[in-house]
């Protein structure tokens, strides 16, 4: 029943993100849009998301190297289902990924689960970087008096700057001391594990374990520098997947600057503004962000 109650809740909000995004759109400005729009332009769009989509699927090769040797063409499968996962409540694509890779592949939950988390802390890096460079330069874009779902826009950039620095400090501490320090914080979960059922408490001591093992692969620095270069790679063509849309619909009076203002916008929205799938959230970033 809960499951059911945040996908309404999550549609609701989607609902409401697509009504501000097209309340002031006339429908039939869409349909001469959509047939004034030169299609020739969507094939290389497409091929950029697929190249990002090729660039994850390397990443994660990499990410899993301390607990499984696999060939990339094994991952396409759980990463597309897991993306596709997305679409559920609660991101619940991010568990679904590595559970899926766990029932085919020899490694456990929890050190594919580990290798998420590491991806996640170096796709937030980044986008704080861009974040940063575009508040920096264009700090205009995160204008008060622009409004979504009850906040303003500069609100809700605030409060994903200090989302996204608070979680990759933690992130970082948190790997540090598990990768450093493992026999303490193994020590500290023994003690708050002293008051449930054994069995459990052995579950989860191993699934902390395993999870240390995939966070492993912070210790190698040549692995290291590929992750990075695969994660500014996937940015790179994640965020010029937009740009052949400019020509398909005749804006090309846009500059390649302003896809970084377009992404910070989108990650922005569906960070405060979570939707099922993105739905809603992503086409206001789009919005706001032109």
């Amino acid at each position: 029943m809960k499951q059911y109650q945040q996908l309404i809740f999550g549609l609701a909000i989607a609902l409401i993100a697509l009504y501000y995004t097209l309340h002031n759109v006339s429908f039939s400005e869409v349909i001469f849009s959509f047939k004034e729009m030169e299609y020739v332009y969507l094939l290389p769009a497409v091929v950029m998301i697929v190249l990002a989509y090729v660039f994850r699927a390397y990443r994660w090769k990499a990410l899993l190297e301390p607990s499984l040797k696999v060939n990339v063409s094994e991952l396409y499968s759980p990463m597309m289902v897991g993306f596709m996962g997305n679409f559920l409540p609660a991101r619940a694509g991010e568990i679904l990924r590595p559970y899926l890779l766990s029932k085919k592949s020899n490694i456990t939950f929890s050190a594919a689960f580990a290798s998420i988390i590491i991806e996640r802390l170096f796709d937030l890096i980044i986008l704080l970087l861009i974040f940063i460079w575009v508040f920096w330069f264009e700090a205009s874009v995160f204008s008060s008096d622009i409004k979504f779902s009850g906040f303003s826009v500069e609100e809700m950039a605030i409060k994903f700057g200090q989302i996204c620095v608070l979680a990759v400090m933690m992130l970082l501490i948190f790997i540090y001391f598990l990768l450093n320090h493992k026999k303490y914080i193994m020590k500290l979960a023994s003690w708050f594990l002293g008051f449930i059922n054994e069995n459990w408490a052995n579950k989860i001591k191993h699934f902390i374990n395993e999870f240390a093992r995939g966070c492993e692969v912070v210790r190698n620095f040549g692995t290291l520098a590929r992750i990075s270069v695969h994660s500014v790679l996937i940015w790179v063509a994640n965020i010029f997947s937009i740009y052949p849309l400019y020509y398909a619909f005749d804006l090309q009076q846009k500059t390649i600057f302003s896809l970084l203002i377009v992404a910070v916008m989108i990650s922005v929205i569906i960070t405060v503004v979570p939707t099922p799938g993105f739905l809603g959230s992503y086409n206001a970033g789009i919005f706001i962000g032109l």
